[in-house]
């Protein structure tokens, strides 16, 4: 038998063994999150993350409409549609993730008001989105009017925004993973 063929067999050997004499738990995955504390441990808590990336989205997507109405004489109907569905979307996902949020923080009475909190902060900002689509689908655009709605939802969505990252900090900082003893 030559030495390559051997160090094969030898190696292929030795993986088997180790296989079988590994415990299966260490290829067991980790077991259920027991609550939100650990979840939140660092910036894995994927509920808060999204939220934060949606009224971003949605804020940064505000201000750009925001743009587009102040340099075109009337919005396209496509560019409405567009944004009435996109908008629509981050707000509605963003919603979705408070509620989840909710449910997880559900015996953290503090936590669950501050979501409540900025539940009816964006549930302003849709109001908000709302009436500016209205008044971009109006046959008779009236940028002043389409502008208020606009600068109104931007200003809301700000709102929103801050108090979700200071939420997000606090919660950070409540159920931050214990030090490792030395």
């Amino acid at each position: 038998m030559n030495a390559t063929l051997k160090t094969l067999l030898v190696s292929t050997a030795f993986a088997a063994l180790s296989f079988v004499a590994l415990p299966h738990g260490a290829f067991a995955q980790p077991g259920p999150i027991r609550d939100a504390g650990s979840k939140i441990r660092g910036d894995a808590y994927w509920p808060g993350r999204a939220a934060a990336r949606h009224f971003e989205s949605a804020r940064h997507y505000a201000e750009d409409v925001q743009t587009y109405l102040a340099k075109a004489p009337q919005p396209e109907p496509s560019v409405v549609k567009d944004i009435k569905t996109e908008l629509g979307h981050y707000l509605d996902e963003g919603k979705k993730h408070l509620v989840t949020m909710k449910k997880d923080f559900a015996s953290d009475k503090e936590t669950v008001s501050a979501i409540e909190a900025i539940e009816k902060e964006l549930a302003a900002a849709i109001d908000h989105n709302k009436a500016m689509i209205e008044c971009c689908e109006r046959e008779k655009f009236e940028k002043i009017a389409a502008m208020d709605c606009c600068t109104d939802l931007v200003k809301q969505l700000d709102k929103v925004h801050k108090d979700h990252v200071a939420l997000m900090q606090k919660l950070t900082k409540k159920y931050a993973a214990p030090s490792p003893k030395k």
